[in-house]
């Protein structure tokens, strides 16, 4: 490809500033592009092609870990290979959007839930609500307490997360509804083309739905709002969490091949 005159100007000037700034700027202007970008792959590409240094600050951990992983999803269908490959290095250097599908994957689709919580943790210390709403309810399925008590800690995240702004003591399941359908959304989406065995579908569904033998007596736990309200109400963070285990994992079982 032969480049103008004003090409070959315009790329010495992006060169030489690039030198001139620290490593540490170069590098979070090239991930703000990352995260920004609606084409952040291709985009990067560009820089890469600037210069030695930007070429180095697109490689940073940094950068991979804010990529807008949602924008390429494109390339899904363009090229599955390469965006696997995408999907596994950004994984791989903590990117949140990353280990949350491959968390999903692993779980839902190859049936590895050690290792599916590993990534989704990864995911949930990067900001990540949905994971750790799932996280949250996978954990809640261990006959640990300590476990469940880390499950009701991940799915605090979403706590206020509803645009609810009255403040009351009440135990609704408001925040838990849109992550509940994007959890779900994002299952079939990774699970889709794995077919599921009869047996293997009894084996997850006696995993993820066992009853755990805990009862609410309250008369009033679990009780809808009514009028416009779109909640339930219930009278401990245990009754809504066990609520939500079985409304979430009921869902995505339904939507699995």
């Amino acid at each position: 490809m032969v480049m103008t005159k004003s090409a070959v100007a315009e790329k010495k000037s992006r060169s030489a500033l690039a030198v001139a700034l620290p490593r540490e700027l170069v590098v979070d202007i090239v991930g703000i592009v990352a995260a920004s970008s609606s084409q952040p792959m291709a985009d990067l590409c560009n820089l890469r092609s600037t210069c030695k240094d930007m070429y180095g600050a697109s490689k940073e951990r940094h950068v991979g870990r804010r990529l807008a992983l949602e924008k390429e999803k494109m390339m899904k269908w363009r090229d599955n290979m390469a965006y696997h490959a995408m999907l596994k290095h950004l994984a791989d250097v903590g990117n949140p959007e990353a280990c949350f599908i491959v968390g999903l994957t692993l779980v839902f689709a190859r049936h590895d839930t050690q290792q599916g919580r590993v990534c989704l943790n990864q995911a949930a210390a990067g900001g990540h609500k949905t994971a750790a709403y799932v996280l949250g309810l996978l954990l809640y399925t261990l006959k640990d307490q300590r476990q469940r008590d880390l499950a009701k800690r991940y799915i605090g995240l979403l706590e206020g997360d509803a645009g609810c702004t009255k403040v009351t003591a009440e135990k609704t399941n408001l925040e838990y509804r849109k992550y509940r359908q994007l959890a779900a959304n994002a299952v079939r989406e990774v699970a889709w083309k794995k077919g599921m065995t009869d047996s293997r579908r009894s084996g997850l569904a006696s995993v993820l739905l066992e009853d755990d033998g805990d009862r609410c007596t309250s008369a009033r736990c679990g009780l809808p709002q009514g009028g416009w309200a779109d909640y339930d109400i219930f009278c401990s963070d245990d009754c809504r969490i066990r609520r939500e285990r079985l409304e979430f994992f009921g869902m995505v079982l339904r939507y699995l091949p």
